[in-house]
């Protein structure tokens, strides 16, 4: 009985120790609770100073990528791709959360490193700086709200001004985390482990931004692998069309038809877009997180983005894709009727 009574006594100071140590690791990652914060589906405004121009819509998808990282992966049109990545990482001996932004506009691309150096967890508020210079040259700030936050990214323009100055605004909604369940117990996340030790990773530089992305430390090739999707894509050729046309592929996390019924608010589930020129017959979506979404097509006539009466679109409006991890899935989606209103 005193054998037991030990076994127990043991187990119990395990457990208790292995919370504890939890607890600790947890507490020690400045920044641990931004994770959870930011991942689900997201859309609104998009204001910025740069070339590409504001936006009225960014639709953005986070979804834990592994145990310690949440990604998404967005084109907010034919020219301007977006990357943005949250993971744990190992700094001069210090645990912190870390963003990646690789941004690509007219295929002229760069990846910019901050860390988190400012934390206040009760108030939704999160800032990350430069890992090199500091809020000096760059920081971008998170506020959360109960179903919203709002993103600012400031620079002193390459060194340019003297203070920072706001390079762009994102003032989203929240429409739903569903998406990222499979991912969030698949991974259990989020894990209090190193997703990048970022240590010695930018020696010698004055800051942490890569224009040569072969130097890029934490490189896309190196993270978590995510599916693919090819689509097939052809025109009714009964529709006229010409030149000046964009197609337009919609890939959503829940259907916008019941039935015939065009659902509008589930314009709000949208994971993917691309536009494309309107000879394209095949284009592959890259950086997909594994999962189902419902297929749509589009050819807008006076490019202005609505899809909306005269406009051609596909008539298969149950058209799916199941997407798997390092698995690439094709489809077919044929442009074949004129919307009536």
């Amino acid at each position: 009985m005193k054998k037991i009574s030990n076994l127990l006594l043991f187990a119990l100071f395990i457990f208790c120790f292995s919370a504890k140590s939890q607890s600790n690791i947890d507490s020690d990652i400045y920044g641990y609770g931004f994770l959870k914060k930011i991942i689900g589906q997201w859309n609104g405004k998009v204001f910025s100073s740069t070339s590409s121009g504001s936006f009225d819509k960014w639709y953005v998808d986070f979804r834990p990528v592994s145990g310690s990282q949440v990604s998404q992966y967005s084109m907010l049109d034919s020219n301007t791709v977006n990357i943005t990545s949250f993971f744990v990482v190992k700094y001069n001996n210090k645990l912190k959360i870390a963003q990646r932004t690789e941004g690509c506009f007219q295929d002229k691309c760069c990846v910019t490193y901050e860390v988190m150096d400012s934390v206040n967890e009760a108030s939704g508020y999160y800032r990350f700086a430069d890992f090199v210079s500091g809020k000096k040259r760059a920081c971008t700030i998170y506020k959360f709200t109960k179903d919203s936050y709002t993103m600012e990214v400031y620079t002193n323009k390459f060194n340019k001004s003297e203070t920072l100055q706001l390079h762009s605004k994102f003032e989203p909604k929240f429409t739903s985390r569903t998406a990222a369940n499979d991912a969030i117990n698949e991974f259990k996340f989020p894990q209090p482990v190193v997703a990048k030790d970022l240590t010695g990773a930018f020696l010698n530089m004055n800051e942490s931004i890569f224009f040569n992305l072969e130097n890029d430390p934490y490189n896309a090739a190196s993270q978590p692998k995510m599916g693919t999707a090819t689509i097939n894509i052809s025109i009714d050729k009964k529709l006229k069309i010409s030149k000046s046309d964009e197609l337009c592929i919609l890939l959503t996390t829940e259907p916008l038809f019941e039935g015939i019924k065009y659902i509008k608010e589930n314009l709000n589930y949208l994971s993917k877009y691309v536009y494309l020129s309107v000879d394209t017959k095949t284009y592959t979506i890259k950086n997909l997180h594994p999962g189902k979404y419902y297929v749509y097509s589009f050819n807008d006539i006076n490019k202005d983005k609505k899809h909306l009466k005269g406009d051609y679109m596909s008539s298969n409006l149950e058209n799916s894709i199941k997407v798997q991890t390092n698995g690439n899935v094709v489809v077919d989606t044929k442009i074949d009727f004129i919307i009536p209103y």
